[in-house]
């Protein structure tokens, strides 16, 4: 119980923390900031941790908050090119 409240967690603030900056690739279509090299390889972690929650965890609450990280860097990534 107590790992599905921090999961909760960690998904509240995924979203949180990726939210602000799709917005504002999204708004001004500018990303001269932006570190491609690091953001492929938060996906690369990312990618990697879905897997692992899924194949070896199979904890739901482990999957969506994976899943939901991985949705919103490859957006990002998606943006900025």
């Amino acid at each position: 119980m107590l790992g599905n409240f921090l999961l909760g967690i960690v998904s509240i603030c995924t979203f949180v923390s990726y939210f602000p900056q799709t917005i504002k690739l999204l708004k001004n279509k500018k990303s001269n900031n932006l570190s491609i090299s690091s953001w492929i390889l938060w996906v690369i972690s990312s990618v990697s941790y879905t897997i692992y929650a899924i194949c070896i965890s199979k904890d739901i609450m482990l999957i969506f908050e994976t899943s939901l990280e991985m949705f919103f860097l490859f957006i990002n990534i998606i943006i900025n090119d």
